[in-house]
């Protein structure tokens, strides 16, 4: 159970406080409880897409679940994908751009990035409640569970390219096997996800293959870029690919729409 509570303190901001930091080994055993935290998350984040579907406009739904969104997560997935922009992008060295993701400023790079990634889940956000019906609400509640699933296909078997930082117990703790645990609770939500928003027709097949597909295509790239970039796996880095699975599975699931709806 304590391991649980870890899960939940590191990936949201319910105020949860430990008598005493928790040891490396709970903070590794944390990443199995990741995928049902990503539920929770999904069910609050999808219901409250619901409830504001058929009241009020699209875009200003699709604002408050965005803002519900980095709330609930302490904006603490934001912040590594723009110190890793940063990073990535700047540096000659794996050093060099090690240095540059401990840095509190944030440089062109990383602003820029959380600029087009907050505008871009905003627009998705749009394009899946537009239809007014509870199925964007299943495609919400589905990128928050798929993407906490996929982040630890992103640690396992990784390399912690530090000393000591956040992260370490778990990546480190991440074996190769796991993957396949793992991807099927992804594939899992994923269809689930699918089935639910599509009303269960002919399209939730291919559609539920594509939202699982092409999330996990993205992180597995930017997990390769970071190694070769940094030299192995940090926090920034499984924070950084939340964000790229739950927007990249959000365009998937706006393009399955898109398609069905011109059928």
């Amino acid at each position: 159970m304590r391991s649980l509570l870890v899960a939940v303190a590191f990936l949201t901001v319910v105020p949860i406080r430990f008598r005493e930091l928790p040891l490396p080994e709970i903070v590794a055993r944390s990443r199995f409880w990741y995928p049902l935290v990503g539920l929770m998350l999904g069910a609050v984040l999808g219901g409250w897409a619901a409830l504001l579907a058929e009241r009020i406009s699209p875009t200003l739904a699709a604002f408050l679940v965005l803002l519900l969104w980095v709330i609930a997560t302490g904006a603490l997935h934001i912040d590594g994908f723009c110190d890793l922009c940063d990073a990535l992008f700047g540096g000659p060295t794996p050093e060099e751009r090690l240095q540059i993701m401990t840095d509190p400023h944030v440089g062109a790079f990383g602003l820029a990035g959380v600029v087009l990634l907050l505008l871009g889940k905003f627009v998705l956000l749009v394009e899946v409640l537009g239809a007014g019906n509870t199925g964007g609400a299943w495609w919400i509640g589905g990128a928050a569970c798929v993407a906490r699933s996929l982040v630890l296909v992103v640690a396992a078997g990784a390399r912690y390219p530090r000393p000591e930082g956040t992260g370490k117990a778990l990546i480190e703790a991440t074996r190769g096997w796991e993957v396949v645990l793992f991807l099927g609770v992804a594939a899992e939500a994923s269809a689930v996800s699918a089935g639910f928003a599509l009303d269960w027709r002919i399209p939730t097949v291919p559609s539920g293959i594509a939202v699982f597909a092409a999330p996990v295509l993205a992180v597995l790239a930017l997990r390769s870029m970071c190694q070769r970039r940094l030299g192995g796996i940090t926090g920034d880095c499984l924070g950084a690919s939340i964000e790229v699975a739950e927007a990249v599975f959000l365009l998937s699931a706006v393009i399955c729409a898109t398609v069905r709806y011109d059928r």
